[in-house]
């Protein structure tokens, strides 16, 4: 309170008193009720705010952890396919390995059929042929059932 309050206190009688303390309580219980009314409209404003946020909360929550699941099923899914195509191309890479192997082994092959095709003396098979003729012929005229 001011000095100058104090002062027009001290110079009033108990009854002048008594109304300016009635007046003061008046004053505070207007100011109680206007508190009063503005906390319970703050709490009802709050209250119908958290009933239309809350559900949507809960709402956009359960979509969240929907999601969290569905991605973890598609990376499970993934890391499934991953190990599949790891194991498809370590069976390629083994393939691959066979196919070299079955490939030298075929060209040795060849190799040594070319090799033994080369080393086969024409001249003599054909001469041992000219040989085997005539003495084939001789006996096929004897026998009836020579060149006609």
């Amino acid at each position: 309170m001011k000095a100058e309050d104090l002062e027009k206190l001290k110079e009033m009688n108990d009854h002048d008193l008594l109304l300016e303390l009635v007046k003061s309580q008046k004053e505070d219980a207007m100011g109680q009720k206007i508190t009063a009314i503005a906390t319970v409209s703050m709490f009802a404003v709050i209250t119908i705010a958290l009933m239309i946020v809350v559900p949507k909360a809960v709402i956009t929550l359960n979509k969240v952890q929907d999601m969290i699941v569905t991605t973890k099923t598609a990376v499970e899914q993934t890391q499934t396919l991953v190990q599949s195509a790891n194991s498809s191309l370590a069976g390629i890479d083994e393939m691959i390995a066979n196919v070299d192997r079955l490939v030298t082994s075929n060209n040795e092959s060849l190799n040594e059929a070319m090799g033994n095709f080369n080393n086969v003396d024409f001249e003599g098979l054909n001469n041992a042929i000219r040989d085997l003729e005539s003495v084939v012929e001789p006996l096929a005229n004897l026998l009836g059932t020579g060149r006609q």
